[in-house]
């Protein structure tokens, strides 16, 4: 790729190849696979449409007018597209208790906290090493200044020079234009989905008590009263 004659002189491949490399390395020492695995299956999500609250709205009621029809046990209520409500309305229906349903929305919810909080947290830690490794590449190119001095060259003193400075600048750039911005989008995504998928979860279990409540009061007005024997 050509590189435009006004940014050929911010280039400098080994500089960036050293905060690059030194970045992902150390945060991978640092995090752990799993935070790490969890900070790259987040990035794919950030692209993909984010929560779609109508679809999985539509699936819920579809799934309590299967309730209503056939009882909680109905083999054909369909689930919400999202695996999170799916496993919920799946607690509930294999069970056809609320405390079943609220159960698995606090696991659920853990889970999804945790995962968020490792993405986050790698791509924090990344964002606090980058600059470390752009101080790095700088005193690398430094120690080749000797060499270069001794040969009194300045072409290859000049290019030193310029190697430690742009490794600083990338590792600048990289923690504040790629690695803190990427931690606080997934946050923000992951707060987002939280907020939506609890407003569903809640209209659902208001829905399955009221629906449990006029059951019981149709059930109670359904009995027969005891009747009085007239002497």
């Amino acid at each position: 790729m050509d590189v435009p004659g006004d940014l050929a002189p911010m280039l400098d491949p080994g500089a960036l190849g050293i905060v690059v490399a030194g970045t992902v390395i150390a945060t991978a020492a640092r995090c752990g696979w799993r935070d790490c695995s969890a900070a790259l299956a987040a990035l794919p999500r950030l692209g993909a449409s984010s929560f779609d609250e109508g679809a999985n709205r539509t699936a819920i009621a579809r799934t309590l007018r299967a309730v209503e029809r056939d009882g909680f046990r109905a083999a054909d209520a369909p689930l919400p597209p999202d695996p999170s409500l799916a496993r919920l309305v799946e607690a509930y229906l294999t069970t056809g208790s609320i405390d079943a349903l609220h159960s698995a929305r606090r696991a659920e919810r853990a889970a999804r906290e945790v995962e968020r909080s490792r993405s986050v947290r790698a791509f924090e830690y990344a964002g606090e090493l980058a600059p470390v490794f752009g101080l790095v590449g700088t005193l690398y190119a430094i120690t080749g200044l000797s060499d270069s001095l001794a040969a009194s060259t300045v072409e290859a003193t000049m290019a030193a020079i310029a190697t430690a400075v742009l490794s600083s600048l990338y590792g600048v750039l990289t923690a504040h234009l790629v690695c803190v911005p990427l931690a606080r989008a997934i946050e923000r995504r992951g707060l987002r989905e939280e907020s939506a998928r609890e407003a569903l979860v809640e209209w659902l279990a208001a829905h399955i008590e009221n629906a449990s409540s006029e059951r019981a009061h149709r059930f109670g007005a359904a009995r027969p009263g005891k009747l009085r024997t007239i002497a």
